[in-house]
């Protein structure tokens, strides 16, 4: 049995952008794990990544003076149309979507592929100033 590994979240600066990188290496699994443990990131992992996202969009939405009233879908819209009034908008893409890699699957408009024994996902999340 190999050694589990730790899935990670990692956020990179691309400029304004802000790019959210969760991962889990699953090199020397045997099938079975290998099975468990991809189940397991496409299931469960992917909305950790989703409730970091939401977090960090909540604080964007924050420090524009916007404060979600709760954390269902209908409070994220509210808020992104508060937020296009104010001639913002966020945009919010899946790196992995248009991937020559091996993709694994998808949750939620999420993409997650296996490169190199490495489970990957990563959404990319910017602001788009147009004036208001």
């Amino acid at each position: 049995m190999a050694k589990k590994e730790l899935v990670k979240i990692e956020i990179r600066e691309e400029g304004n952008n802000k790019v959210f990188i969760m991962s889990q290496s699953i090199k020397g699994m045997s099938l079975y794990e290998r099975s468990k443990v991809i189940n397991r990131f496409l299931e469960r992992e992917t909305k950790v990544l989703e409730q970091a996202i939401e977090n960090y969009l909540r604080s964007v939405f924050i420090s524009y003076g916007i404060v979600p009233y709760d954390g269902s879908d209908d409070a994220l819209q509210e808020a992104f149309y508060k937020l296009h009034t104010k001639g913002k908008d966020i945009i919010i893409i899946d790196r992995y979507c248009d991937t020559d890699e091996r993709i694994i699957g998808e949750r939620n408009q999420m993409t997650v592929i296996l490169e190199e024994d490495i489970l990957s996902a990563a959404i990319e999340v910017g602001e788009i100033d147009y004036g208001g």
